[in-house]
């Protein structure tokens, strides 16, 4: 299309008299994709629109800025040619024809991009210009488009135009922090911005309270099993009888353990309440809806001492999240050292203020009580740290399963058991195959 459009301008009389813009070219030439040529346009009156390219393309966004500025080209090279001069690069030729002395091109770009772009987007873009463009005046730059780039945080309760501007540049800091600059290079407004802790997790705070509850875990609750229908209806009439409680879900891999934490959260957030939902492990969490690592979400440290207590100040946007839950859930928790649990069970009691179990909330733990956390060249110290030895356990309402849904899908355990014969293992292994197979002759008897 673009090479049939330097054509047009060396051989249609009329494109040639008209020198006309590329954008400019489809309101009287219209491209036909099968004889791939332009032909002159004889009805309807239309408007012409050059794809978008982001500045970091480099060579591309510096050809898409000279065919938006230049008339009549014939050729890539005609584009390039400044004076009778053939520049090595549309960057050079840009340069020359005074494109990149000023601003417009950047403010063009960014005035596009708010057509069609989030703000979560002109942020990253006006970043991706700051650092690749070189702006010749960045602060005119952000005053201009400071509402666009914005517009999210002002749906946030209880924020000012200060605090809604510095969360804003906050996030370009960040963005520029990965690039490897900081956002006080370029002086967008007097005052120096500092990494706000506060802003990011406001945000982080607003995103879970806004947790989408998907159609199919509201249908959760109709396929569990005996098991889990008891666990559940136990966890929830605690919970919507504004009592506290905490709970263990004991069973092994299988039992459905991660079945019955999607449809708890689903029931209670469903119903407009906060739930948090953590584990031990970056894996596990990322599958649990909504789910951070518990690190991540009570702000714990990796390597935790005995002299460690726990810093959330109570005003903080974080402090009431943990105050509003109506449900918290830990998976993985038999993975966590002792002190992780008391520390955190310290921490709740501290927000609450009151010392009943668990700060008086609604928690639910997972795991098997078999696995212990992991620790590297380990000895009898790992026994004493695990949570098998904390009194914390001992108080908790134990919920156990048993029933093991994996080993009662008959096509599973045929599958398994046929790649253990092809790979020729045998292996205690094949043995638990063979037993699971007999469950299956058994389930499928009984029914």
């Amino acid at each position: 299309m673009l090479t049939e459009f330097f054509v047009m301008n060396r051989t249609d009389k009329d494109a040639m008299q008209m020198l006309l813009l590329y954008k400019e070219f489809s309101e009287y030439f219209v491209w036909s994709p099968k004889e791939k040529m332009w032909t002159r346009r004889k009805q309807r009156t239309v408007i012409g629109r050059v794809v978008t390219c982001h500045p970091k393309k480099g060579e591309r966004y510096y050809l898409r800025l000279l065919l938006m500025n230049v008339r009549g080209p014939k050729s890539y090279q005609d584009l390039r040619k400044v004076d009778g001069k053939c520049c090595s690069t549309f960057r050079e030729a840009a340069e020359k024809r005074g494109l990149l002395h000023c601003d417009n091109n950047l403010v063009e770009c960014i005035s596009e991009a708010t057509n069609y772009q989030m703000p979560y987007s002109l942020r990253r873009l006006q970043a991706t210009l700051l650092v690749y463009c070189n702006p010749a005046n960045p602060t005119e730059l952000w005053k201009q488009f400071e509402d666009s780039m914005s517009e999210d945080f002002k749906i946030l309760p209880s924020m000012n135009a200060k605090d809604i501007r510095f969360m804003a540049l906050n996030h370009i800091n960040d963005i520029l922090h990965l690039m490897g600059h900081d956002i006080n290079e370029y002086n967008l407004i007097p005052e120096k911005i500092k990494p706000s802790v506060v802003a990011r997790e406001t945000n982080d705070c607003q995103f879970e309270r806004n947790i989408i509850v998907r159609e199919e875990d509201l249908l959760l609750e109709r396929k569990l099993n005996t098991e889990q229908r008891k666990a559940y209806d136990t966890i929830l009439n605690r919970i919507f009888s504004n009592k506290s409680g905490a709970f263990f879900i004991d069973g092994p891999g299988g039992t459905g353990k991660f079945f019955l934490y999607r449809a708890l959260l689903a029931a209670v957030r469903s119903k407009g309440f906060v739930s948090l939902a953590t584990a031990s492990s970056g894996v596990t969490a990322s599958i649990l809806p909504g789910g951070r690592t518990a690190h991540s979400r009570f702000k714990f440290p990796i390597d935790i001492d005995e002299q460690y207590s726990c810093n959330i100040s109570k005003q903080r946007a974080l402090a009431t999240l943990i105050r509003d839950a109506k449900l918290i859930v830990w998976d993985e928790v038999s993975m966590a050292k002792k002190k992780v649990i008391e520390t955190f069970d310290i921490l709740i009691k501290d927000l609450m203020d009151t010392n009943a179990l668990s700060g008086g909330k609604v928690v639910v733990f997972g795991g098997w009580l078999e696995v212990l956390h992991s620790r590297r060249n380990n000895s009898n110290v790992v026994a004493e740290n695990t949570l098998h030895t904390d009194s914390f356990v001992k108080n908790q309402k134990e919920l156990e399963l048993y029933y093991n849904t994996r080993l009662l899908i008959r096509r599973f355990c045929n599958f398994v058991d046929s790649c253990l014969s092809k790979s020729g293992l045998q292996t205690k292994a094949g043995k638990d195959l063979k037993r699971s197979t007999y469950l299956c002759d058994v389930a499928d008897h009984n029914s």
